[in-house]
């Protein structure tokens, strides 16, 4: 089949899947189904195909919905995140550095592949930086992928489960105020038309940043900002549910892609890192999640997706489906990936010279 026949039957398979845990109420299911869809596509058939340009459109719309989601008082409350950023970017450094040294010492990994496998940053960026300074690249891609695993079945779930608990319920963007749900069908239009054009411009504008200092997240930040910017001046601005959930599903299935029968089969020779590193992300997520509720006073469910080591998109996505604050999820989120990206491999330089 030609590349645009597989990329049709991927975005096929991953509806399908997607839908499928979304109706069976997995947490974040449409997401969750999507990868697992996929990822079990690729391996059997290895023609699984996601164009980049995909990666853009999820990352848009993310910064969409969580602009939708704020207003001036969450703005002015923002300078609140300044210790809860601190707390955990800090105790995230200090977790996997730990846990990296346990895994070098414990396993035939060598120290940079250690330190790299347990980074809580992008999978591609991580990769990369394996390779520049001499360690296993194909191992740390195989350990993050399944880092990524671990927190969309486990810590989301948490997530959720520990949310319910607390008594905390937030509104999904799209079903949330009489307001909204009082719209006549031309005002949704025109709100549709207005976030779509305010998303495309911050997304347009941070995707022009990102090529100048190779950091896509900025994508998603621009048109979250561009986005919250509009609504806040005009409380015009709409997008359908559907949307968010469709944009779950794209994101499932990019990451789906990137599950290999050749990474099922590197993981036989690195099985006990990779269920150490799973548990590891999990005891990681449980502490700081506990860390961040307990000293920075921010609600149960958002402090578990803050600082779980998953990606800024997706945690985004599923914020409100956790019952999660989406602004303060993203906040965190995008803080610990700058962060990583650019503090993390001077850590490592500096740690790993230690090592016998």
């Amino acid at each position: 089949m030609s590349p645009f026949t597989w990329f049709l039957v991927t975005l096929a398979v991953a509806a399908a899947g997607g839908m499928l845990f979304y109706k069976l109420k997995f947490p974040a299911g449409a997401m969750v189904g999507a990868l697992i869809a996929v990822g079990a596509l690729n391996i059997l058939t290895g023609g699984a195909v996601m164009p980049t340009s995909a990666k853009i459109l999820t990352r848009t719309v993310a910064g969409l919905f969580v602009g939708l989601s704020m207003d001036m008082n969450m703005i002015r409350n923002m300078k609140r995140l300044f210790k809860p950023v601190i707390v955990l970017v800090s105790v995230i450094f200090l977790l996997c550095i730990g846990a990296g040294t346990i895994l070098y010492r414990t396993s035939e990994l060598d120290a940079v592949t250690s330190l790299f496998s347990v980074a809580p940053g992008g999978l591609t960026d991580m990769t990369l930086m394996t390779m520049d300074m001499g360690g296993d690249a194909a191992i740390v891609a195989v350990l993050q992928v399944l880092r990524l695993l671990s927190v969309y079945c486990i810590s989301m779930p948490l997530a959720k489960y520990l949310g319910r608990r607390s008594g905390v319920h937030r509104d999904s963007a799209g079903k949330g105020s009489a307001m909204k749900r009082q719209r006549t069908a031309e005002e949704r239009r025109r709100g549709i038309v207005l976030a779509a054009a305010a998303a495309i411009v911050g997304g347009g504008m941070g995707w022009g940043l990102s090529q100048l200092v190779d950091f896509s997240v900025l994508i998603l930040v621009g048109a979250m900002a561009v986005t919250a910017a509009a609504n806040i001046k005009t409380g015009k601005l709409y997008m359908p549910v559907w949307v968010r959930r469709m944009t779950q599903i794209l994101s499932g299935a990019l990451v789906g892609s990137t599950v290999t029968r050749d990474s099922l089969l590197r993981l036989r020779e690195v099985l006990v890192p990779a269920v150490f590193i799973c548990c590891g992300f999990v005891c990681i997520n449980i502490i700081l999640g506990l860390l961040l509720h307990k000293l920075c006073r921010i609600d149960i469910a958002t402090a578990f997706l803050s600082s779980s080591a998953g990606g800024a998109t997706e945690a985004a996505l599923v914020a409100p489906d956790l019952d999660a604050d989406p602004s303060v999820v993203s906040v965190l989120q995008i803080s610990r990936l700058v962060c990583t990206t650019a503090f993390y491999p001077l850590l490592v330089q500096a740690v790993y010279q230690l090592f016998p």
